[in-house]
């Protein structure tokens, strides 16, 4: 599992005083850019082998300044073309849920502008993470 800090920022919040529903969505996004770091070498954006398709969100808490979170986020399914996260925005302090999501990115190769099916070496990356979580 890749587990990623978060810093709430000012511009985060919405008129309530808690963390706008866009942002989580960033947060998630957090999330990917570690398995990223964690897993490849990425030197420009075009380097980075995946096109987010789908994002799924449920928001089971508020965040609100003061709150320590972080983001976990795994492989939860490995298709041909497509894989998904599976996250959880939780208290790091208590456990407390925020939200829970999943995402599907496809492999794609931004040069050729198209979809591929996910390479052998990429593969094994998604297949380590997925079973560290089974």
């Amino acid at each position: 599992m890749i587990i990623t800090p978060l810093q709430i920022r000012f511009n985060d919040m919405d008129a309530m005083g808690r963390v706008n529903n866009a942002s989580y969505s960033s947060y998630l996004e957090l999330g990917r850019l570690d398995f990223c770091k964690k897993y490849l070498q990425i030197t420009e954006v075009k380097d980075i082998p995946f096109v987010l398709v789908r994002v799924e969100m449920d928001i089971r808490n508020s965040l609100v300044p003061g709150d320590t979170a972080e983001v976990h986020t795994h492989v939860s399914r490995i298709g041909q073309t497509s894989w998904e996260f599976s996250a959880q925005i939780q208290n790091t302090e208590n456990s407390l849920i925020y939200v829970e999501a999943k995402t599907t990115q496809v492999y794609f190769n931004y040069h050729q502008n198209r979809k591929e099916n996910i390479p052998p070496e990429f593969r094994f990356f998604l297949e380590e993470e997925r079973i560290k979580n089974s």
